[in-house]
């Protein structure tokens, strides 16, 4: 049997929990942002509702009395986000926004392929940091030819 993704949790202050995944590393992962911006975490903005957090079943997601529940992939990439490790989805969707580009675009910019683009902006796959480099160092790049 696949051991499950998360072992244990402990919700810390200010609406973050201290996640212990099934390799033994341990994240603290800040909530805040995520329980204001879905409707069906604001339950969770209670701090009692919040501390009484639980591992879901077979370790795939954290569990409140509430109903409410946030699956490990979710989790697992605001866990990558926040330590540095990746580039968080808003950040490169703004980027794309603020430069106009396309779906296309962006992918000639970066010498990625469309999916890819499309891929990172739906939250299917983490954005490597390097691409997040990558993309300000092409808002760099263009803004000297501009001046």
């Amino acid at each position: 049997m696949k051991q499950p993704n998360i072992t244990a949790v402990t919700a810390t202050e200010d609406k973050t929990v201290a996640i212990t995944w099934a390799s033994g590393k341990t994240d603290r992962v800040a909530l805040g942002d995520l329980i204001a911006d879905l409707a069906g975490l604001e339950p969770l903005d209670n701090p009692a509702t919040f501390a009484a957090v639980k591992v879901g079943e077979d370790g795939w997601s954290l569990l409140w009395p509430t109903g409410a529940e946030i699956g490990t992939d979710t989790l697992w990439r605001m866990a990558r986000e926040q330590a540095l490790e990746a580039t968080p989805i808003a950040e490169f969707s703004t980027w794309r926004k603020r430069n106009q580009l396309s779906l296309s675009d962006a992918a000639m910019a970066l010498g990625i392929t469309r999916r890819m683009v499309s891929y990172y902006e739906a939250g299917r796959y983490l954005i490597p940091r390097m691409v997040g480099l990558a993309c300000k160092g092409w808002e760099a790049e263009r803004a000297n030819r501009t001046s």
